[in-house]
């Protein structure tokens, strides 16, 4: 489903301050799976997330969803695409619309329509299920702005928005790392029960390696914008946080600091 194949990116090129986020990185991820990502501030997870959803343009390589090259499309172009989801709970949502009209516009890009138009009976029946499937009572709160919605509640939502429609890939850029320790635990439920039922192709960014280990198929760690670390099936079953600092320290030679990486 998606195909990345030795991407570049420099920042501040021939200068001081020149720093090469995404080194020559490869990664291939078939349909279906759940790769969860983990790394040091700096690492470049959050720089390949923009590669692949056209926010900045790679220097060199390419990258592939679906088998269409997207390496140069317009991040607008895409936008149907690609799901994503930031950490930063008011993202993605426009705060003085309500949940339903939220809904509704995300509807409306998902399915390349017109965004002014007025969706059938049957669309916001639909929409309606998608938000009621959450059984947080949202579904009765279809005329609240947005805005005034809890952060957890926010993602939650924000969660039906990006998978409304299928989307070929789905990225969750530490979607819950601004919200309490329940909330987040609520919105990585939500998450993984949406995923799993609708098959969705995903990358998650987290800071904590238990989460990492305990939710989806596979887990990468990345460092100096390259993949340390490809861990799934049995071997990741069988691994704890401890093993996962042992194994990146025998990669690459060097001892894990625990300031790069919140466990």
């Amino acid at each position: 489903m998606l195909k990345i194949e030795s991407v570049s990116k420099v920042f501040n090129r021939n200068t001081l301050d020149e720093h090469r986020a995404l080194d020559n990185l490869s990664l291939n991820v078939s349909e279906g799976e759940f790769v969860t990502i983990i790394g040091g501030n700096g690492a470049g997870k959050s720089t390949m997330f923009n590669a692949i959803a056209g926010t900045m343009l790679c220097d060199s390589g390419n990258i592939e969803l679906d088998g269409q090259d997207i390496t140069y499309m317009q991040e607008h172009s895409r936008a149907s695409l690609i799901g994503r989801i930031f950490q930063d709970p008011m993202k993605g949502t426009a705060p003085n619309l309500t949940v339903g009209e939220n809904l509704i516009v995300a509807y409306m890009r998902s399915i390349k329509k017109n965004v002014l138009r007025m969706p059938s009976k049957k669309e916001k029946s639909y929409i309606r299920e998608h938000l009621a499937a959450l059984n947080l009572g949202l579904e009765d709160r279809m005329n609240t702005k947005i805005g005034l919605l809890s952060g957890g509640q926010r993602q939650a939502v924000t969660l039906v928005m990006a998978t409304l429609i299928k989307p070929k890939l789905l990225l969750l850029d530490e979607h819950t790392a601004a919200l309490d320790p329940l909330s987040a635990k609520s919105v990585l439920d939500l998450t993984n029960k949406i995923v799993s039922e609708n098959n969705i192709t995903t990358l998650m960014i987290t800071h904590n390696i238990t989460s990492a280990l305990d939710l989806g198929t596979r887990t990468i760690m990345m460092d100096s914008g390259n993949i340390a670390i490809d861990i799934k099936g049995d071997e990741r079953k069988e691994l704890s946080v401890q093993d996962v600092l042992q194994k990146f320290s025998r990669v690459k030679n060097k001892t894990f600091d625990d300031d790069n990486v919140l466990l």
